[in-house]
């Protein structure tokens, strides 16, 4: 894993140097009388406590009121805006969403992101057994600032910390009252956001507290009150149209001369000679539903959260200290009625809607066939009558710390804490489908029922309202007491639990001729679990998908880390200050074992203008629980065997060697007439308690340049290698590569793709593992650039800023000897969009009682992933680009007077909609990277005390 040559040689240098240090600190501090204090301060990115804000890694700070001027009111809307974040989930995010909002540095994931409250592990939160800390349950409100270090920080935090750290700063120092609010809504008069927090914060010579109260609601964008995605576009022959799912309001059917049967509202049939009826839109061959007209564009939610910090003097150099947050938040999406698709199976009764009167007496009374002719039932429907599916999540997040802190002899800071976090919720999804009692309905509950009279003017009798015979043919066929019947709530309960037990101790070792040597040493015991249990309906497979098994488990870790700051060299011709930051953390995890990670830095301060800065650290990511424990279940998917016609004609001679064992095993034919490739394979997926850690490498330089007053600009390049990542492969791909073994591009017979493939009596591949492994291999870099500029001019204060962010490389491989692929500019629909380019610019104005600001967002063009990846013919796509996108917010402040503050503005003042790009099915663009609901006015007050 981590264990280089590097890796070795920097364990036995900071270990002999931390020896060597040891013996002569005893004796080589002395604290000076007379010499002037200087307040030190922890800087994210490193335990050591500091004059100079200025480190090896970057870092990033998004004050209280910068959020406030651009009207932001949650932690994830103001990380959105970063330039060097992307694909991560705002709450507001329907599709593929529960409410939950994450920060996604570099585009690596959110797990790959650690968040941290006043430097310490939050507790992952959410629904499910989560892996990632869900940014509602940090009270907005509460927020003094929020740092970010865009640099893997592993050997001083621990695990998750590849891509970078958030840092969230909490009030802990305020003192008197404070009452805030703020109010939101789009120009279309939607998607209403509504805040409202109280502060207070009391202080007395021994210790101060601070607690706060607050309440966040946000009202709903309907996906059809917006153009972009009011319907789902299709495209064909480079033309786009307005489709949607082939799942028909009224079910349909096809004739044995192509004649379609739509069955129209009312449960009258109709055929047409040529082509499909048409819902929605005009393209040839569409016989759609426009799911979007029932979908959330935005989600609505509603939010509270209380936090109290407090500190208290015990004695001298001793401190107790208490932090307790806790957050409830509900939230809903909404997407369309449930479809009926494929072939259902229970008990081994299926779900076939029978052309035999006798056994499903309504498909009499639809035969539009000539005599003899058959007729091919599609059971494909939306049920529209049972209403749009509704997801409803209550989650419930509470964490508690308290430590104890303090000096021994004035010039070592000691701490001690211990931190327990839980998270629960509730997961509700409204308005499905009971298979075992929709099977019935056209099977058992049949018997005895009779139908007479024409599709228009019906008869029924013998039915009975308990269990119902369900006509299913035409919209609206489908009475309440038959959706009441088959209709259920699936509801499933989850949970997170952390406990988090720490020491440390730093301050300054000894003195050398260029300066004070510094160190920080730590121990940490940390324990984590989470479950994740699923409806009844669900674990038994007669819900409206597959099985879902529960998860549950968890895992343990000692962790043991030193860090040192070592003045180099000082005063010298451009040679300020040059210092070397090295840390080293060991950790041991009873899921996978043990190992090292390390950082090594250096700033070299040329002049009081110009500073280098580099750094070249190891990082990992240990697996989550779900990852490791998720309940294994049933996928199916459709599959082509690879020895399909094996000994024929026309056979892929790649699959030869491997086709040829399976036959002398008598396990399939060798005369060319195996054929084992309809229908579906069953394969396993879930967790995989074999999984080891994510590992990364990752160098940074950066130039800091501060060439006249007021005036800074930094540039850092970075470099990441991400190995081990996990992942999985499809089961198609996974027999593809595994019977291609021994061939030319093939990975021999140990390629960790053949792991479980093996073929039953009957030459089946029946369950079939398709569980996660340490697959893939990731490397991305690029350049982050930040310019800041205050000065004075007629007569008011000025600050201009510049943040972007140019991505050079974003390299994939999904396991080894597969092709390696950039998704630099590629319109992604998995892992999200990565821009090459994104800039922020803002430029504000402030008198003696006024601030305006006006700020620029900008988002580079893309390329659809089919383009880019896949070698498409942009000639056969109506939008193979999607353009860049600029978003423009104009906002301000006034002090009404000493205690009343006022504030107001208007987000993407010129109303610009999301690019559409082909490829994408999520409101046509991509939720997480643009601006999406439109223009926003904003506005809100705080008054204090």
């Amino acid at each position: 894993m981590l264990n280089n040559q590097v890796s070795k040689a920097v364990r036995l240098a900071i270990a002999f140097g931390t020896a060597s240090t040891a013996v002569f600190s005893a004796n080589s501090i002395a604290a000076e009388e007379g010499v002037e204090k200087v307040e030190r301060i922890e800087v994210t990115g490193s335990r050591i406590k500091r004059a100079d804000l200025e480190s090896a890694s970057p870092v990033s700070i998004i004050t209280t009121e910068d959020m406030k001027v651009q009207g932001i009111s949650n932690i994830s809307d103001a990380l959105q805006n970063l330039t060097a974040q992307s694909g991560g989930l705002t709450a507001a995010v329907n599709n593929g969403g529960n409410g939950n909002a994450t920060v996604n540095l570099r585009g690596m994931g959110s797990s790959r992101t650690l968040v941290l409250v006043n430097g310490r592990r939050m507790i992952a939160s959410g629904t499910g057994a989560s892996s990632t800390v869900d940014l509602n349950a940090i009270p907005f409100s509460a927020v003094k600032r929020i740092e970010v270090l865009k640099d893997g920080a592993s050997a001083v935090y621990g695990s998750d910390a590849l891509a970078g750290v958030v840092n969230i700063i909490m009030r802990d120092d305020f003192e008197g009252f404070e009452l805030d609010a703020s109010y939101a809504e789009t120009g279309e008069g939607d998607g209403e956001e509504a805040s409202l927090s109280s502060t207070f914060g009391v202080s007395s010579d021994k210790g101060n507290i601070v607690v706060n109260v607050g309440f966040y609601d946000r009202g709903t964008v309907r996906a059809s009150d917006r153009d972009y995605s009011a319907c789902p576009y299709a495209e064909s022959g480079g033309e786009r149209f307005c489709a949607g799912s082939g799942n028909s309001l009224g079910m349909n059917a096809i004739l044995d001369d192509g004649r379609r049967v739509q069955f129209e509202p009312g449960g009258n049939g109709s055929s047409t000679d040529t082509g499909y009826h048409t819902y929605v839109g005009s393209g040839e061959g569409n016989d759609t539903y426009n799911y979007s007209s029932a979908s959330y564009l935005s989600t609505p939610a509603t939010r509270y959260n209380v936090s109290v910090l407090g500190n208290y003097e015990l004695a001298d150099n001793l401190n107790f200290f208490a932090e307790a947050y806790y957050t409830n938040r509900t939230s809903t999406q909404q997407m369309a009625p449930a479809p009926i698709n494929y072939t259902y199976s229970v008990d081994g009764r299926s779900w076939v809607l029978s052309q035999n009167p006798e056994v499903y007496p309504f498909s009499g009374l639809y035969d539009f066939a000539t005599p003899g002719d058959n007729v091919d039932m599609l059971p494909l429907r939306r049920m529209s009558e049972m209403g749009g599916r509704v997801f409803e999540q209550e989650v419930n997040t509470a964490q508690f710390t308290t430590g104890l802190e303090g000096f021994i002899a004035d010039q070592y800071a000691w701490n001690v804490f211990y931190t327990y976090g839980r998270n629960s919720a509730i997961d509700r999804s409204k308005n499905y489908i009971n298979v075992d009692k929709m099977i019935a309905s056209v099977n058992e509950n049949c018997e005895g029922v009779s139908v007479t009279g024409s599709p228009s003017d019906y008869t029924v009798t013998g039915n009975d309202a308990s269990a119902p015979c369900i006509n299913y043919f035409g919209e609206g066929a489908l009475s309440q007491s038959d959706a009441d019947y088959l209709r259920y709530t699936d509801q499933g309960t989850s949970g997170t639990e952390m406990h988090h037990l720490g020491a440390s101790i730093s301050g300054d070792l000894f003195e050398m001729p260029s300066g004070v040597v510094g160190f920080a040493f730590g121990l940490e015991h940390r324990e984590e679990s989470a479950f994740n249990q699923p409806d009844a309906f669900s674990s038994s497979g007669i819900g409206s998908g597959n099985a879902v098994q529960p998860t549950s488990g968890g895992y343990k870790v000692d962790e043991a880390y030193v860090e040192l700051v070592v003045p180099l060299l000082n005063d010298l011709p451009l040679v300020q200050s040059l210092d070397l930051e090295a840390a080293l953390r060991y950790f041991d995890y009873d899921t996978f074992g043990s190992d090292t990670t390390y950082k090594l830095g250096l700033t070299w301060r040329m002049t009081d203008e110009v500073m280098l800065r580099s750094v070249l650290s190891t990082a990992f990511r240990a697996p989550s629980v779900s990852e490791l424990y998720g309940g294994q279940s049933d996928s199916f998917t459709n599959y082509t065997d690879p020895c399909t016609g094996f000994g024929g004609a026309g056979f892929d001679s790649r699959y030869q060697t491997a086709c040829a064992s399976d036959a002398a095993a008598g396990l399939i034919p060798s005369d060319g007439t195996f054929a084992q490739n309809s229908g579906q394979l069953r394969a396993v997926v879930g967790g995989n308690p074999d999984l080891g850690p994510e590992t990364a490498d990752t160098f940074t330089v950066g130039l800091v340049v501060e060439p006249i007053e007021g005036l800074s600009f930094t540039v850092d390049y970075y470099d990441i290698e991400v190995d081990n990542v996990i992942s999985s492969v499809g089961i198609t791909t996974k027999l593809d590569k595994c019977y291609s073994a021994g061939e030319e591009g093939g990975q021999g017979g140990s390629f960790a793709l053949c792991e479980g493939v093996v073929r039953d009596a009957t030459g089946n591949f029946d369950g079939t593992p398709s569980l996660d492994q340490n697959l893939s291999t990731w490397n991305l870099s690029g350049v982050d650039f930040n310019a800041q500029y205050s000065f004075d001019a007629a007569g008011l204060a000025w600050r201009a800023d510049w943040e972007a962010s140019y991505i050079s490389k974003w390299e994939v491989q999904e396991f080894a000897g597969e092709p390696i692929q950039d998704y630099v500019g590629v319109a992604s629909s998995g892992s999200g969009s990565i821009p090459e380019w994104k800039h922020n610019v803002s430029l504000r104005a402030a008198g003696d009682d006024w601030t305006v600001s006006y700020k620029v967002m900008y988002v580079d063009s893309l390329v659809t992933e089919s383009v880019a990846l896949f070698d498409g013919d942009p000639a056969d796509y109506y939008s193979p680009e999607a353009d860049s996108f600029v978003s423009h917010t104009l906002s301000g402040t006034y002090q009404l007077n000493e205690h009343v503050s006022l504030r107001g503005g208007i987000d993407n003042l010129t109303d610009e909609e999301p690019p559409y790009y082909s490829d994408y099915d999520d409101a046509n663009t991509d939720t997480t990277l643009y601006k999406y609901i439109g223009r926003n006015f904003f506005v809100g007050t705080t008054i204090s005390f």
